[in-house]
């Protein structure tokens, strides 16, 4: 109703014979009566505190309507509905902790990948250990067989293990007694695991023969990376393991050591380890271009390349074994397809998948397969392996490397003095 309306309604009222005044009185009468109490514009203060309570009631009503509904859609996994079911049920049932830890490592089995693997809260800060370079026991790396076995996949040099007498693919059976056959890798790190000086008895298995050996534990141990002169202007580098640092201390090898007339770079036995780190280690020796790339399983390719500019010229051999495995392969293999290096020994392992590393909420960490390596040339390595351009024997081959540097330098002094014609 529009005002001019309102004021043709009070002039109809007072030509029937009503005064303005009574007219608003028999209003006021005819109208509803407000709620006592102070006002606010037109509504009291009683009255907004009621739509406010029924606003409140329904909001209340909304949100349990809504928590049950996301409930209905969102319930519990079987996972945590047994879990929670078997802790409160069974007064002797393990922890929720520990039950939550067994299902995490039936998962992993059931994707029948050996080389993903659960670390604890109370393994994983040895697991991250071992990755910096740093060993807090006896100095040796573990891996999964294809027949899942637990083997050693490298020994440190000059270790309480290599001074025992531990080699790499030795089985290990069991630790002071216990059992760790079908153990987890992260369980058996963590039985390895002790205060320095304390000493640990191994059960290993080598070929066929049963081997017992006890070893003493050290607090911290370091050098992955050896460096030694073997011949004039002839430099030895020995990469146990590619950790951490492994980069940056085969780059302080290459200025401390006049190399002039060659690189032995021996990869033997090498596990492998951070891929950035191989990476970065392989850059040293090649020009800008692909060192490696792998596909993740979203579809998304990962390229990783050497940038730099002015990379190490000298000649290079580089050795490898059947237990050369994984970024130690990337490495070997990238310098092959780049012609950087001339590959010398036995087939490598073939361990060609890269995994990944997370963190959950308490601390554990899961290593996951995310995808396959392939080398510049866009062959695989696993299940294959890197091929030597020339097998040598394990016996024979630093004395077969000095052989093949010294025909390389000839090699190229015989170009430089044809140019010079």
């Amino acid at each position: 109703m529009s005002i001019n309306d309102q004021g043709g309604d009070a002039q109809n009222g007072s030509a029937n014979g009503m005064s303005r005044s009574d007219f608003e009185k028999q209003q006021r009468q005819n109208s509803p009566k407000e709620l006592p109490g102070p006002y606010l514009g037109k509504v009291s203060i009683v009255r907004l505190s009621l739509l406010l309570s029924l606003l409140l009631v329904f909001s209340g009503s909304a949100y349990a309507i809504g928590y049950l509904v996301s409930e209905n859609q969102h319930p519990p996994s079987l996972v945590d509905q047994a879990i929670k079911r078997i802790s409160s049920g069974d007064p002797h049932s393990p922890t929720e902790i520990l039950l939550q830890r067994a299902a995490i490592e039936a998962v992993l089995k059931a994707t029948k990948d050996r080389w993903s693997n659960y670390f604890p809260p109370t393994t994983a800060s040895a697991f991250d250990a071992t990755l910096e370079g740093r060993y807090s026991g006896i100095g040796i790396w573990l891996r999964r067989t294809p027949a899942n076995q637990l083997e050693i996949s490298s020994v440190q040099p000059k270790s309480p293990a290599a001074l025992a007498g531990i080699k790499v693919s030795d089985q290990l059976i069991s630790v002071d007694g216990t059992d760790v056959s079908s153990a987890t890798v992260a369980d058996a790190i963590a039985a390895l695991r002790g205060s320095p000086n304390t000493t640990v008895a191994l059960d290993l298995r080598r070929n066929s023969s049963e081997i017992n050996v006890k070893v003493k534990r050290a607090a911290v141990l370091t050098g992955d990376v050896l460096a030694s002169q073997v011949a004039p202007k002839t430099l030895y580098i020995q990469v146990s393991a590619i950790s951490l640092h492994s980069s940056d201390d085969v780059a302080t090898a290459l200025a401390r050591y006049p190399h002039s007339r060659g690189i032995i770079l021996d990869l033997r036995d090498n596990p492998g380890g951070v891929l950035s780190e191989a990476v970065a280690l392989a850059s040293q020796f090649l020009s800008p271009g692909v060192v490696v790339s792998y596909t993740r399983k979203d579809g998304v390719p990962q390229v990783m390349s050497s940038t730099n500019s002015s990379p190490d010229t000298a000649p290079m051999v580089v050795l490898i074994n059947g237990a050369t495995a994984s970024s130690a392969e990337v490495i070997a293999g990238a310098l092959q397809d780049r012609n950087r290096a001339v590959i010398i020994g036995d087939q490598s392992y073939g361990k060609g998948t890269v995994q990944e590393i997370s963190s959950l909420s308490d601390g554990s960490q899961l290593e996951i397969t995310v995808g396959q390596y392939h080398l510049p040339s866009e062959r695989a390595i696993d299940q294959v392996g890197i091929t030597p351009d020339l097998k040598v024997s394990e016996n024979g081959e630093i004395a077969q490397a000095i052989s093949i540097l010294a025909g390389l330098v000839a090699l190229d002094s015989g170009k430089s003095n044809n140019l010079k014609k």
